[in-house]
């Protein structure tokens, strides 16, 4: 979709599903693929989007591979990659809320292998650490480049002038293993078009991985990328 009309429609029905998922008692919890996953006030929800199901059941091979998620969120996705094969995952996300909720789900859940740390992308990764796999689900909503966001539950939805993939694409190659790749988990909801200009600026090959449809507040398909 690329009419403006579709994606302002869009964005005002995503920023009112977001308000939505705060009007509970928290924490809440959820179970999923044999983890339980607590939710906080603060925290994007797991209950209320469904984008993160759909890539974790969808993810390419993970077994004994070392992993950086960024915008964890509750932890979930490193959760279940942790749990079920991958040597090591490290969990970072930009809301201090979601860090300390995600620590609390590694810790309830007796994940091991998993580490979570506070990071805007890159800022407390070191420069030493690289990853074989490097997966963000991006916040894929498009808004003009000046739009100022309200909150930073915001930050995991829009981003604006998709200056922060310009920003995640030029740094993460520097923390990828010799054989490492980018996954990134977006959507028809996003500006696939600018999406694309954004990689290909950046001489990435794109490879389309898996394709769902799906309704969260619209019809959407999530779409999850390779980039190398």
């Amino acid at each position: 979709m690329s009419d403006k009309k579709d994606y302002q429609t869009q964005n005002e029905a995503t920023k009112q599903l977001l308000k939505d998922t705060q009007i509970e008692t928290f924490p809440y919890f959820i179970e999923y693929s044999g983890l339980i996953i607590r939710t906080d006030e603060g925290v994007f929800s797991p209950k209320h989007f469904d984008g993160w199901k759909i890539f974790n059941e969808n993810f390419p091979d993970f077994y004994d591979k070392t992993i950086l998620e960024l915008g964890t969120a509750t932890g979930v996705t490193a959760l279940y990659l942790a749990k079920n094969g991958a040597q090591k995952i490290l969990a970072v996300d930009i809301n201090k809320s979601a860090v300390s909720n995600a620590e609390a789900n590694r810790t309830l859940n007796n994940i091991v292998n998993m580490e979570v740390r506070y990071s805007d992308l890159f800022s407390e990764i070191k420069n030493n650490e690289k990853f074989d796999i490097i997966y963000w689900n991006m916040p894929f909503g498009f808004v003009e480049e000046n739009y100022k966001h309200k909150n930073v539950l915001e930050k995991s939805i829009f981003d604006p002038g998709y200056n922060i993939l310009k920003k995640f694409l030029k740094e993460a190659p520097s923390y990828l293993t010799n054989n490492g790749y980018i996954l990134i988990g977006t959507g028809s909801g996003a500006n696939i078009k600018k999406f694309k200009e954004v990689v290909s600026y950046n001489h990435m090959n794109l490879e389309l991985l898996t394709k769902v449809d799906a309704k969260e507040v619209y019809y959407i398909d999530f779409q999850l990328y390779k980039l190398k």
